[in-house]
């Protein structure tokens, strides 16, 4: 799909938002599709790390090509993230090149604990879009206190090795971002912190380095933000539920990708199509619940912060330079 019809499409989705139409005009514009929940690290921050049973497995091939050719022609562009660190899957740049070969753009979140060298090349071959590197702390005292399991002069040693392939194959994509939690950091040093690690990624390929505010994961880390049930004012409805699906490796369906732990059963696209889980009776209730702003009692939804983070279009403004980014600038 070109930039022109993925515009046009957002334009639609958006007039549809707006509207707050209870059944979605057309399909979602982008999606989130869970190669695995499991992840190589239990970080503090994130519920990979809490002490809540997350289940396992690998999504089978034959399930990401039905979601991926029920969905051509609508998605602009596929997260090949969500609980989980997708390099686990030994299958990813299958599924990057298949995404690729129907127009598709493809994009990784990733700790990069497991990018190998081999790994990084059949990516970057497989036509990977875009891809963020996850680097929470700038020191290796600060990342492995915060990263459990991971190791930050391995991380960095990964990292910069994909950016080399990238160079010596002379490609501009994946484009490549680097993202900061500063979580751990004291607040006196970070600026000289911050400033002394982004030197050591000068003169590689990276396209944009990134400090990034936590969301608190539908209410499931209240220390990074309350949500409307804390008496806020604000009330933005939730646009997951007009453009985005996310999906989980077994084919279940939850609202959106803060829903971690699939609180809110939406469907099973391995049992039914894309577009009847699309427009079913619950995201039709969920979305007329936005509409009416009556989330009390709706988990995770009731605590989730980013239903009351300061908004531009209904695009919170933290993420706005992103969002802008992602959508009319990189592809």
């Amino acid at each position: 799909m070109n930039k022109i019809q993925h515009m046009r499409n957002l334009g639609h989705i958006y007039a549809a938002y707006m509207r707050r139409k209870n059944v979605a005009p057309q399909l979602p514009s982008r999606i989130w599709i869970e190669p695995t929940p499991s992840c190589n690290f239990k970080c503090g921050h994130c519920p990979n790390g809490m002490d809540v049973k997350v289940p396992t497995g690998l999504m089978s091939m034959d399930l990401f090509k039905k979601i991926i050719d029920e969905l051509e022609g609508s998605v602009y562009d596929v997260n090949l993230f969500h609980r989980g660190e997708s390099l686990i899957h030994p299958k990813l740049s299958r599924m990057v090149a298949y995404c690729h070969g129907k127009g598709m753009h493809t994009r990784l979140h990733t700790n990069a604990g497991l990018l190998t060298e081999d790994r990084a090349a059949e990516l970057i071959d497989a036509g990977l879009s875009y891809i963020s590197f996850s680097v929470d702390g700038y020191s290796k005292e600060v990342y492995d206190k915060t990263r459990l399991g991971g190791d930050f002069d391995e991380t960095m040693t990964n990292i910069k090795r994909f950016l080399e392939l990238k160079k010596e194959r002379g490609s501009k994509t994946p484009y490549s971002v680097l993202q900061v939690m500063e979580i751990g950091e004291e607040e006196e040093s970070v600026g000289r912190h911050r400033q002394a690690f982004r030197k050591r990624l000068k003169n590689t390929s990276l396209d944009r380095f990134v400090v990034r505010t936590p969301h608190n994961w539908g209410g499931d880390f209240e220390c990074f933000g309350k949500g409307i049930g804390s008496g806020a004012r604000r009330f933005t409805p939730c646009t997951f539920l007009w453009y985005s699906m996310t999906i989980f490796f077994d084919g279940t369906v939850a609202p959106c990708p803060q829903d971690f732990f699939g609180k809110i059963f939406v469907g099973d696209v391995e049992k039914n199509s894309v577009a009847e889980v699309w427009n079913n009776g619950v995201m039709q209730n969920m979305r007329q619940r936005m509409r009416d702003r009556d989330v009390a009692g709706l988990d995770p939804c009731a605590t989730c912060d980013m239903l009351v983070r300061k908004t531009f279009m209904g695009v919170p403004v933290n993420y706005l330079s992103t969002f802008l980014k992602d959508n009319l600038l990189i592809k």
